[in-house]
């Protein structure tokens, strides 16, 4: 997924700021996209120079100036040209499988506290979709949100279905991990490529 896709999505909703912006995403697709600020900010430059967005400072009376940005046309062209367009199935990238495929090294105690220490984060993931269910929930009483509203529900029901599901798989597989043969002595293992 693209960020400045992300963001010329949210900016169609209304003008906002950086700040503004980090807060929608981490109320609302947190759990299938995530922005730091940084990247946030530097995607806004881009898509500036790149006439998708335009900004003004906002005087602000006791506070900071703050600078607004809104979509342009030519940014809410792009935006729906890339909403239409199907995406490529992308590849799978998971660094704690990694972790568990060189894993013969360590101890089926260790790799079970991996397997545990996952499925804590991934419950504290489900438990932050009660926050984007909450944003749902209040924007939905809004008469005109109707459309938008379920359009999220789906993509927050994704989001629950995919945890449940890897904390389903870990708590199936961290039996078959404690009963994994014993670590071997230390030394060279060759292995053949397949």
């Amino acid at each position: 997924m693209s960020l400045p896709h992300a963001i010329l999505g949210f900016l169609d909703y209304q003008p906002m700021s950086g700040y503004d912006l980090k807060k929608y995403f981490d109320q609302s697709v947190t759990h299938f996209w995530s922005a730091t600020q940084s990247h946030i900010y530097k995607a806004l430059e881009d898509m500036g120079e790149r006439g998708m967005v335009e900004s003004q400072v906002i005087q602000q009376d006791g506070k900071p100036n703050r600078k607004q940005y809104k979509i342009t046309d030519a940014g809410r062209k792009e935006l729906r040209r890339w909403v239409s367009t199907p995406l490529p199935v992308e590849a799978k990238r998971e660094a704690w499988l990694i972790q568990v495929f060189f894993a013969h090294n360590i101890s089926n105690a260790e790799i079970a506290s991996l397997f545990e220490n996952r499925i804590e984060r991934l419950q504290k993931s489900l438990s932050e979709c009660q926050l984007a269910q909450e944003h749902i929930e209040k924007n939905a009483r809004q008469e005109n949100m109707k459309r938008m509203q379920s359009l999220w529900q789906l993509t927050l029901d994704y989001g629950i279905d995919y945890f449940e599901n890897e904390i389903s798989w870990l708590e199936k597989t961290l039996p078959v991990i404690r009963q994994l043969p014993p670590l071997a002595l230390p030394g060279k293992q060759k292995v053949r490529a397949a």
